[in-house]
């Protein structure tokens, strides 16, 4: 159904109140005009009696039952009830009273106006046809309000993953400005490649990640044109595996969800080691699941500084994953004296 696509029982107003009270109407033909075999004088009683049914119904359901959906005033909704059940029978009542049809079968000539039997009688024969339509509008209510509760929820979340998204592209451009002026100051060599792929980079970051999914393949790009750019900045000084298995043309994934763990492993694993740094990256695919481990040296004490406070993108990639894949994703992160180490499986990838 499209967004704005409103269901047929919200349309033809006119015409859903024309055959409310057609179906009211042949239903109590057809059952006393079946019972008791007067199927003309039973007709003529129906359309008689027509005008208090619906002055009745709609007096219930548009003066009275708004108290109670939406004024919330449950108590005065139900004393009003308990007064205009008497004075709806008895509007039905005198429907038969004063026209006093057909007297050789319902005779209220020798009755008085306000018999009180003959009221309750009506009131029971009568009353389910306010208590039908007053169902009908509480559901009506209840399905519009659900409805757009759900469309507030599912305008709260896009606004929410635009938001995280958001901030992947100036965290991202400023840890990646930062390594760039770093390479400017010792007047590397490998600038002029560095700002090509960083270029390429934030080319697909702010005009090729804006769908909701995105080709596996594609990110899996980027992720190598950024593993690529880190290992210009280190060279030999880094102990870099990168290893992909698996199909990747027949999956699609939420832009931009990976690159912050192997972005995490650079900035707050690599860079803080001066000795040794490595960082080890795979990626494995099968026909339902991909599964991502990352694994990163780590310092003392740049361990001890990044227990205080967690980094933004790894912050952020985490709601993501809980509002884009809130039942098909497991992520375990594992922190050892001189390691850190993530694994991310996510399932249901396949197009």
């Amino acid at each position: 159904m499209a967004a704005n696509k409103k269901p047929i029982f919200f349309k033809y107003r006119f015409g859903w109140h024309v055959l409310f009270w057609l179906v009211v109407f042949m239903g109590y033909w057809l059952t006393y005009g079946g019972y008791l075999e007067h199927y003309y004088e039973e007709f003529v009683i129906g359309l008689t009696l027509l005008p208090a049914r619906i002055i009745g119904t709609y007096t219930l359901v548009y003066w009275i039952l708004p108290f109670a959906i939406e004024k919330k005033k449950f108590v005065t909704f139900g004393i009003l009830t308990l007064i205009h059940a008497p004075l709806f029978g008895f509007l039905i009542y005198i429907s038969y009273y004063f026209p006093n049809l057909f007297p050789e079968f319902f005779d209220y000539s020798d009755l008085p106006l306000f018999y009180v039997p003959k009221i309750l009688s009506k009131i029971i024969s009568n009353y389910g046809i306010p208590v039908l339509a007053t169902t009908i509008i509480v559901f009506k209510k209840w399905y519009t309000d659900e409805q757009k509760n759900k469309k507030l929820a599912e305008e709260k979340l896009e606004a929410e993953l635009n938001f995280l998204k958001s901030q992947v592209h100036p965290h991202f451009l400023f840890n990646t400005l930062n390594n760039l002026y770093a390479l400017t100051l010792i007047k590397s060599e490998k600038t002029p490649d560095i700002v090509l792929k960083l270029s390429g980079l934030l080319d697909y970051m702010i005009y090729k990640s804006n769908d909701d999914f995105v080709p596996l393949i594609k990110e899996i790009e980027v992720i190598e044109s950024y593993v690529e750019l880190e290992s210009m900045r280190y060279n030999n000084r880094l102990d870099l595996a990168f290893n992909i298995d698996g199909d990747l043309n027949r999956n699609r994934i939420a832009p931009l969800i990976l690159l912050p763990f192997i972005e995490n492993a650079f900035k707050h694993g690599a860079s803080k080691d001066r000795t040794n740094p490595k960082v080890d990256i795979s990626i494995k695919i099968d026909e339902k699941c991909m599964k991502l481990r990352v694994l990163n040296s780590v310092h003392a004490i740049a361990e001890k500084e990044e227990k205080e406070s967690e980094g933004i993108g790894l912050k952020n990639v985490k709601r993501r994953l809980d509002l884009i894949y809130p039942n098909t994703y497991n992520l375990e992160i594992e922190e050892r004296s001189d390691e850190y180490e993530v694994n991310l499986l996510i399932c249901g990838i396949n197009e």
